[in-house]
């Protein structure tokens, strides 16, 4: 007996050990989507039928009923004549013998409209092939035939794909005029009569009613958008043990950070950070002033590699879902995963359900902590209102990142999670005692957690993107021959490097900056920048600096990122007419009482949008901040009280 089931919404399969759930099945295409993760697919009916014959495809018990309290009197009613005849026929479509049975059955049932010996046998064939549900009442809605002419369907079918899914706004009446018009211009319409039928705006609305809502969507408004639109949630993503999937991620904090010397304002930070999905446990976390990169989530993984040797949830995991739109490629990163056979398994692009724990993390620290501090920006301009966050930030890069973990170790991981039930650290330490994670000493971290790059030895020194590094060993290697070696960078900090011996691969020679005042603490990202800015420079700049090139082009960055904040600072005056926000948000109220908005106009909190805020540029600055002076306040949460002095 053939396991065939036809492809309905609603239906769900397995594919190549994936699930899959059908989204849409209609004019011999079927759309399908994964379970987890929500990724749309589609295969043509027939592809799909083969494949199911071929035992690729396996039907996860259909929830579709075939027996409704509609269709249970006649499908009972057919599985009474069929039963009756493969009880007591050995050819049970033979039409005298099914006719003779057919009485039989319907004098002994009391049927006063006894169905034709062809109906019988069609019914034993269709039980044959697929048991009962062959039996099930087909649902039948519309007309099978065409009505209207075939050159008609073929203008309704051109004037859609031209008109309808196209990104421009095309109703059912558009879709109607192009059909008349083309009839029109081929001498098969005129404006009081037509020589062949012509659709009704009702026909044309039933046709585009029809068509896969997905391909309409993509078509009007992208994949992405479609994607989201026509996407549920998705299967919560599970793993087994501690580790064995990590989610990383990167997000721009609500509160402007200041320069430690000068009390200049920098602008927002960033916090890359690692979520064990098992526990919900944070394992790794790293605050920077740099966007999304390989050099942030190197920062994310070294810190998660070496927690445990601060007594803190950490180890090396199976798998991770890095940050989206970031190049690994040839980075530290992922040749520290390569090392330790970390398999990286990024998530569709804008897809939060592909990364949800880290998100909903980001949400709940936002709330909880970040939007308490002095010089929070809030989510928004409508939340921040007149707050002036340039004016009330005081904190530094080290002050957040200090707030950060306090907040994790001591609310975060001691709170009850609202999925699992569970205290993050209280479910890590348990899954800790039945199976300890793989850690690494923080020397081994060090060597590993680098980028390699060929190198020449020259006078015992070794040059990589535009700085030098010095050994003693290097000269002696040099003297030996084996000037050609490979050169390991850490690109969070550029004041040393470790270089390959030849002949020894486990031997590291550790080579010193030849102008440590320059890289003491700098990172390839800022390297990058201030290169970037030097190779602008003339010549005859360069001439006049000379030596102190490298660090008046970190300065020359950072009065950049001055110039972007004033610039800001003259749009907004731009905009309020030279009034300032605050005064300008005055004469608005003054303008527009609040009494006089209409209750029907008022916004609630649930129904107010969220756009996402705009980044900053890195490291804003503000003159008359020069003299703040600093208030450390006190955050208050329900378990425990954090002094920020």
């Amino acid at each position: 007996m053939s396991n065939h089931f036809e492809p309905s919404v609603g239906m769900r399969f397995t594919l190549h050990g994936a699930q899959f759930e059908v989204s849409f099945a209609l004019h011999g295409m079927v759309r399908y989507t994964a379970s987890a993760g929500g990724r749309q697919y589609q295969l043509p009916y027939d592809d799909f039928v083969d494949l199911q014959g071929r035992g690729a495809i396996s039907v996860i018990d259909s929830k579709q009923p075939t027996v409704t309290e509609d269709s249970a009197p006649t499908i009972i009613r057919k599985h009474r004549y069929v039963e009756g005849a493969l009880r007591q026929l050995t050819h049970p479509t033979a039409t005298e013998p099914l006719r003779a049975v057919i009485e039989q059955v319907a004098s002994a049932f009391g049927d006063p409209s006894p169905p034709g010996t062809s109906s019988v046998a069609r019914w034993i064939r269709k039980y044959q092939q697929s048991g009962s549900r062959g039996l099930a009442v087909r649902r039948c809605s519309g007309n099978r035939t065409i009505r209207l002419g075939i050159e008609v369907e073929r203008l309704i079918a051109e004037a859609i794909k031209q008109l309808y899914l196209q990104r421009e706004k095309h109703t059912a009446k558009d879709v109607r005029d192009h059909v008349i018009g083309r009839l029109a211009s081929m001498g098969l319409c005129t404006a009081h009569n037509a020589q062949t039928r012509v659709p009704t705006l009702r026909t044309i609305q039933r046709r585009l009613k029809q068509l896969d809502p997905y391909v309409v969507a993509r078509a009007q408004r992208g994949e992405e958008a479609a994607s989201r639109v026509l996407r549920a949630a998705g299967r919560s993503i599970k793993a087994s043990a501690i580790l064995s999937i990590v989610e990383a991620d990167t997000h721009t904090l609500d509160v402007l950070i200041v320069d430690p010397d000068t009390m200049e304002v920098l602008g927002r930070p960033f916090l890359t950070c690692m979520i064990d999905v098992n526990t919900r446990a944070v394992v790794g976390t790293y605050v920077s002033l740099f966007p999304p990169s390989a050099i942030t989530s190197l920062g994310a993984f070294k810190d998660m590699l070496t927690r445990h040797g601060r007594g803190l949830p950490g180890g090396i995991p199976a798998q991770i879902c890095p940050d989206n739109g970031v190049e690994f490629k040839n980075s530290a990163f992922s040749r520290l995963c390569e090392a330790l056979s970390v398999t990286v398994t990024p998530s569709q692009v804008r897809e939060p359900n592909g990364k949800p724990h880290i998100e909903r993390f980001f949400g709940t620290m936002t709330n909880d902590l970040i939007q308490k501090l002095s010089g929070t920006t809030f989510s928004n301009p409508a939340q921040r209102g007149d707050y002036d966050s340039m004016k009330q930030a005081c904190f530094t890069l080290a002050d957040i990142a200090s707030f950060v973990e306090e907040w994790i170790e001591r609310h975060y991981h001691r709170t009850v999670h609202t999925r699992t039930g569970r205290a993050p650290i209280i479910a890590w330490e348990e899954q800790v005692k039945i199976l300890p994670p793989l850690t690494l000493s923080e020397a081994d971290v060090n060597s590993l957690a680098r980028r390699p790059v060929q190198r020449s030895i020259v006078h015992g020194r070794v040059r990589c993107a535009g700085l030098e590094y010095f050994s003693h060993a290097l000269a002696t290697l040099e003297a030996q021959g084996k000037d050609r070696v490979t050169v390991l960078i850490d690109d969070l900090n550029l004041n040393s490097v470790l270089v390959q011996h030849p002949a020894r691969k486990d031997l590291l020679i550790q080579a010193d900056s030849v102008d440590p005042e320059y890289t003491v603490g700098l990172t390839s990202y800022e390297h990058a920048e201030a290169m970037r800015i030097k190779k602008a420079m003339s010549s005859s700049d360069r001439a006049k600096f000379g030596h102190h090139a490298n660090a008046i082009a970190r300065w020359e960055l950072l009065e950049r990122i001055h110039d972007c904040n004033l610039a800001s600072k003259s749009r907004i005056r731009k905009i309020t007419g030279g009034l300032g926000r605050k005064a300008h948000v005055k004469k608005l109220q003054e303008q527009l009482p609040l009494n006089s908005i209409p209750v029907s106009c008022e916004i609630t909190p649930s129904e107010q949008t969220s756009p996402s805020p705009e980044r900053l540029p890195l490291g804003t600055y503000d003159d008359s901040r020069s003299s703040q002076k600093i208030i450390a306040p006190q955050i208050k949460y329900d378990s425990f009280s954090l002094d920020l002095e």
